[in-house]
């Protein structure tokens, strides 16, 4: 059996929470940015654009995003890690020295935060190292 995959039409607020959570924007910002009323709209907003993008995770969903052109690239490839090293270790700092939650909590917070990032290098160096094949397949063809 064949698998068709169709992407369906995206609003401005699901194209911009893809966006935020591709750049690390905690989900307190992307709750204040995108006017959300409760935590648990992240969770159906992930679901509703995983299922319009035809993709099980984040990860996959960006780079069918990219893809199909839906945010541009060009936006991402110019990843400074030193200033993504410095955003990601504050935010795990902040969440050692946090009061009222539980070691465990802390541990999965900086878990996630630690993938966050890693995720954010590694596909900025996909890009680029995707783009440079083209540039060189391009001499070649010329």
């Amino acid at each position: 059996m064949i698998q068709t995959h169709t992407v369906k039409l995206f609003d401005d607020k699901e194209l911009n929470y893809l966006r935020l959570t591709y750049e690390g924007v905690d989900k307190e910002d992307i709750t204040k940015e995108l006017q959300f009323n409760s935590k648990r709209e992240h969770t159906e907003m992930e679901r509703l654009i995983l299922n319009k993008l035809s993709v099980t995770n984040l990860y996959n969903a960006y780079r069918r995003a990219f893809n199909l052109q839906l945010i541009d690239r060009d936006d991402f490839m110019t990843t400074d890690i030193k200033k993504e090293a410095s955003i990601f270790s504050k935010k795990i700092m902040e969440t050692l020295f946090s009061a009222g939650i539980s070691d465990k909590e802390k541990e999965l917070k900086i878990y996630l935060a630690l993938l966050d990032f890693h995720m954010k290098i590694e596909y900025s160096y996909l890009l680029k190292k995707e783009d440079k094949e083209t540039e060189t397949s391009l001499k070649v063809v010329r």
